[in-house]
């Protein structure tokens, strides 16, 4: 049996300390202890990359314990001693579990935080009114921006979103801004995805719904930030209206305007800030009327120092003494203001959202945690575990330092619940220092401080410490204990200053940060840092990594062995374009090389699709030509052989792509795009397969929630479908990737180039809410994160949080790269450069150049022109065999690449799907007896309700065509075509048809129902006028009713309410080709 133990264990683990190990042991001695109880153990992960990882690493070693195979002997004598059995009863046990692991896979619950929440939600569809084939949506982006382009299609003069635009763009060209807001409304849109937001959004809305309240609140702000300027203001103009009646100057003072004078005309100038405003001269002439003057001028015969002594200096103490709180209101209200117009925007995308995605049967992956939150915050744990479909009974969170805080609660409830059913076996495991996603939720405080999470509980829970680092070389470890020791100490000397909570909150993040390092571990290993100086700092950033990686390589480090590690993508691009120049030799690997975008024969196919909706293109049909003559036909194209008459000529394509380009249209998406593969004779380029079928299934995704309109998908293949990846072979080259994705990956060589990055970005916008009125009247307020704006306000708090909150992500962030290394590792960044990480690795130098002794250190006594180089130990140069490790181990066996052979062929099946035909398809009792007679009413009646005049019969029906809603013989664009032009033979249907009507086509009306006081839609089919006279059409394709009638003549009746004079009404029965007139 488990031994007694209390009821949540949590493990604190530093970077390499056996996290892995240490979670797959727990996870193993629960099944060796019950070999069934695998079906009661929910273990959570971040990425399917760690899932996968752990999942073969439990069966892998259940099956090694089982054999009791070498390479699992650290397993079996853990797990023996601490359930106190003989190795016989766990290899016993240890096959019994595998076999019930093996055998009810489904049941094996080692998943993603996001995989355990998606199945609760579909569990609780119901409850939750979804329906239950609902579609989750990653791309939240994406929809958000659909839903701001929506909001701006429906816009009409009435629109109260129209007049919140134009008070913006009003605002923002008073402030000299650009008038261009629809992308800044873009990006503030994304906001209604942060959790702040969703938790206070309906107080928000109910506040901002209030008649009036927002013309109310905004006009408080202005004028508090009006009346505060005024204020100061005041006193400005007093002074130099004393010195204008007393025909003084500035240089008549001390310091000219480099004193006293200063403060007022930086005032008058609207400068607030107190660190310009108090200079040590203002400061001296506050506190003493003596330093307004030269010293041989302080006497009582100057009238300007008797001026001063009994005016000006009363004047300036009488300023300094309002001057805070007047620039605190001010800085509050301007802060407050700037985000407003977009603010109560935000409701409305907010809304446009859900109702796209109501509208497409999705539900988007961001908004599961708070909707499940609402419903389990309303429910007991029994009702939702009942949900989950089983018993939970042992809870593991992996990561857990990534956790959000709307993750945390809905777990929360969970893990509590097993605590008092089961009592143990249950963890968390997670490091503070590794904590490097908050732009994704993730919560940090969370794991700092995780003992309050429980109360009363806090007694059932025991926090362990991994402390011992397995993966990196001594001297590595030693450094990083130094370098992480000192930069804590720096940056909580820092944060003490002004926020001394935080500071300790830090303090007790890197309160473990020293790790132990194994008995017997040699001194091996580099570290070696370089600040580089300004002067063509970039080039020579890119200089001394390439030949940092050539003394590597010289040294017998295979390039497999390194990595490079940047904080952002852009410095990806810039090393890859200069090896690519300077290096060539060398391979570059990045998962930006495994990008479907980055495969010519993809690229080729996305040309040639835009090209045909797009012929006059002109840029993509040269670059088209370009890249089949070079790559495919194999000729060295010239521009003259391109140009004709100074156009980019198509000649030089394929034959059929130009002579078919009709027939090409008309095809439906996929086939098209097999067609296309065919014509440019894709299946000749080498080492393209991979991205082709990558590409195909993502085509197939599309389509199976998507039209098959081409420019849609060419849209939707610049929005995102691009940056999907395929699987990559075995890496062969140098990784070059962010410190995001490093983390939880080893390398033996780290490079580190651009260690230099900004600490904060001024401009985001972070979420407060403000404790004083009438600020507080919003519960929340999005405020433009600026140093400079929010010290001195009511948000000064905020302020420092969020500093603390910039502080601890950015020490992180070098932790993580850090700590990567397992040999060598290699920094580069830049001297003296302020607000930049590369200062406090500079800061740690001068500190650990003290501390250590047996180092080399230089350039930090010279000029600021020198660079700056700190090495500590020897290059490690791995001695070791490179062949792979032989194992006995069947999950562990290397799994053979064999290259394949794909080969497209011309598909000769004539089914076409498309989920729009079911769009024209009704359900009735008599359907089976005439379903031909259905299926054309509803197409023609759509057809006509969507075009204008005659000339756009014939692309509609291509593009029902190409939909898959023509799709037999009793539906044929030909039938359509004849049927058409039999009915437009009479005079008054050509005419509606014509292009001098303004079209309102299933525009709906509103009417209130005078009975029941209810709102009622009504939609005509075809609303048209000519300035003169109002038609309302309806088209029908049953049997004359009496009803009929009536429903054109409400139409009618609705209009004329509305204003519109001359009206005439008309039934038009297609089928037999009948018009009534409505009077």
């Amino acid at each position: 049996m488990l031994p007694q133990q209390q009821q949540l264990t949590i493990y604190k683990a530093s970077a390499g300390s056996g996290k892995t190990f240490t979670l797959a042991t727990e996870y193993i001695k629960l099944l060796i202890n019950n070999p069934q109880s695998y079906r009661s153990i929910l273990a959570v992960t971040f990425t399917n990359k760690a899932t996968e990882e752990m999942k073969t690493r439990i069966l892998s070693q259940l099956y090694g314990i089982w054999k009791q195979l070498p390479d699992s002997q650290s397993y079996m004598q853990k797990v023996t001693e601490e359930l106190k059995i003989p190795h016989s009863i766990a290899a016993k046990r240890a096959g019994m579990a595998l076999g019930y692991l093996i055998h009810n896979y489904s049941y094996f619950r080692v998943e993603t935080i996001d995989t355990f929440f998606q199945s609760i939600l579909r569990n609780l569809a119901r409850e939750l009114d979804l329906t239950a084939n609902l579609r989750i949506e990653l791309n939240d982006e994406q929809v958000e921006q659909q839903a701001v382009d929506e909001l701006i299609e429906e816009l009409d003069a009435t629109s109260e979103v129209l007049r919140w635009i134009m008070e913006y763009i009003r605002g923002n060209m008073e402030d000299e801004k650009s008038w261009h807001v629809i992308g800044k409304i873009k990006d503030f849109g994304r906001n209604i995805f942060k959790d702040y937001y969703k938790s206070n959004s309906k107080k928000l809305n109910s506040a901002l719904n209030q008649k009036n309240f927002f013309a109310e609140y905004t006009a408080k702000l202005r004028k508090i930030r009006k009346e505060s300027m005024d204020h100061l203001q005041q006193y400005v103009e007093s002074f130099f209206d004393i010195l204008d009646e007393n025909n003084l100057s500035t240089a008549d003072f001390a310091y000219n305007t480099g004193g006293v004078c200063g403060y007022f005309q930086k005032l008058k100038n609207g400068i607030l800030d107190e660190d310009k405003l108090l200079t040590k001269r203002v400061s001296e002439a506050i506190e003493n009327a003596e330093a307004w003057v030269k010293k041989q001028e302080r006497h009582p015969d100057n009238p300007v120092f008797a001026l001063i002594q009994t005016t000006l200096w009363p004047l300036l103490q009488d300023i300094e003494r309002i001057r805070p709180q007047q620039t605190r209101l001010y800085k509050s209200a301007d802060l407050t203001l700037r985000h407003l117009n977009q603010l109560r925007l935000l409701s409305c995308i907010d809304a446009k959202v859900r109702e796209i995605n109501k509208d497409a049967n999705r539900f988007l992956l961001n908004d599961t945690q708070s909707l499940l939150n609402t419903l389990i915050a309303d429910n007991d744990s029994p009702f939702i575990f009942e949900k989950i479909g089983t018993q939970l009974e042992h809870i593991m969170i992996d990561e857990f330092q990534d956790t959000g805080t709307l993750q945390w609660r809905n777990f929360k409830i969970l893990l509590l619940e097993c605590m008092s059913r089961q009592g143990q076996g249950n963890m968390l495991v997670g490091d503070v220092k590794q904590s490097i996603y908050r732009w994704r939720s993730g919560d940090w405080r969370l794991l700092n401080n995780i003992e309050g999470e429980f109360g009363n509980r806090e007694n059932a829970i025991i926090i362990r410490h991994l402390g011992t680092n397995y993966r990196s070389n001594r001297h590595i470890i030693e450094f990083n204990n130094a370098f992480f020791k000192s930069a804590t100490a720096i940056e909580y000397a820092e944060q003490s200053e002004n926020y001394p909570a935080g500071a300790e909150e830090l303090k007790r993040a890197y309160a473990d940060v020293e790790q132990q390092v194994p008995i017997n571990r040699p001194a091996e290993g580099l570290v070696r840092i370089e600040l580089l100086s300004k002067v063509d700092y970039q080039d020579k950033m890119l200089e001394r990594l390439k030949d940092t990686i050539q003394e590597l390589i010289d040294s017998g480090i295979p390039t497999e062995k390194m990595a490079i590690l940047v904080r952002s993508n852009k410095h990806i691009e810039q090393i890859a374009d200069y090896f690519a120049q300077e290096m060539p030799e060398v391979k570059l690997v990045s998962d930006e090389a495994f990008r479907l975008d980055a495969s010519l024969a993809v690229n080729i196919i996305i040309d040639a699709l835009h090209l045909l909706t797009h012929p006059e293109d002109q840029i993509t049909t040269g670059n088209l030509v370009k890249v089949y003559q070079k790559y495919i036909a194999h000729s060295d194209l010239g521009d003259n052989k391109l140009l004709i008459r100074g156009q980019v000529t198509a000649n030089h394509l394929p034959k059929a792509y130009l002579l078919e380009r009709e027939k090409l249209l008309a095809m439906p998406l996929f086939d098209l795009i097999e067609k296309l593969y065919q014509i440019f004779k894709l299946d000749s380029l080498n080492e393209q397969s991979a991205y082709v079928c990558a590409f195909y299934d993502q085509v197939n995704r599309y389509l199976a929630n998507n039209t098959g309109d081409i420019d849609t998908f060419v849209n939707e293949w610049n929005e995102s479908i691009h940056r999907k990846t395929i699987q990559g072979n075995e890496i062969n080259g140098i990784r070059l990737l962010t410190i995001h994705k490093s983390k939880g990956l080893e390398f033996d060589n780290v490079l580190m180039p651009f260690c230099d990055w900004q600490l904060e970005k001024n401009g985001t916008t972070i979420w407060c809410s403000p404790d004083e009125a009438p600020f507080n009247e919003l519960p929340i307020v999005p405020i433009y994160f600026s140093a400079k704006q929010m010290k001195g306000s009511i948000y000064e708090q905020d302020y420092f949080h969020e500093h603390l909150q910039n502080c601890v992500d950015n020490l992180n962030l070098l932790y993580v790269a850090f700590t990567r290394a397992s040999k060598n590792l290699f920094v580069f960044g830049k001297r003296n450069a302020k607000d930049t990480r590369s200062y406090l690795v500079e800061q740690c130098i001068e500190r650990l150049n003290e501390e250590f002794t047996d180092h080399i250190c230089t350039g930090l006594d010279d000029e600021k022109d020198e660079n700056i180089i700190f090495e500590y130990g020897q290059l490690s140069i791995d001695e070791m065999s490179k062949g792979i490790k032989q194992t006995a181990n069947v999950f562990n066996q290397p799994i053979a690449i064999n290259p394949l052979n794909i080969e497209s062929y011309e598909s000769s099946v004539q089914f076409k799907q498309s989920n729009k035909s079911r769009d024209f398809i009704e359900d009735d009792e008599n359907a089976d007896k005439d379903l031909s007679y259905i299926q054309i009413g509803n197409v023609l009646h759509h057809l006509f309700s969507t075009i204008r005049t005659l000339a756009d019969i014939e692309p509609a029906l291509k593009q029902l065509e190409s939909d898959g809603i023509l799709y037999d013989e009793n539906v044929t664009q030909n039938r359509l075509v004849t049927m058409l032009r039999k009915r437009l033979d009479d005079q008054r249907v050509a005419a509606w048809f014509s292009d001098k009507w303004q079209l309102f086509n299933e525009c709906t009306m509103l009417s209130i129902d005078p009975e029941t006081n209810e709102v009622r839609e009504h939609r005509p089919d075809r609303v048209m006028t000519d300035g003169n006279e109002m038609i309302v059409v309806d088209f029908k394709f049953g049997k004359p009713r009496p009803e009929y009638q009536n429903q054109v003549r409400g139409y009618m009746n609705l209009l004329r309410t509305m204003g519109y004079p001359n009206i005439k009404g008309y039934l038009w029965f297609v089928y037999s080709n009948v018009i009534e007139e409505v009077r």
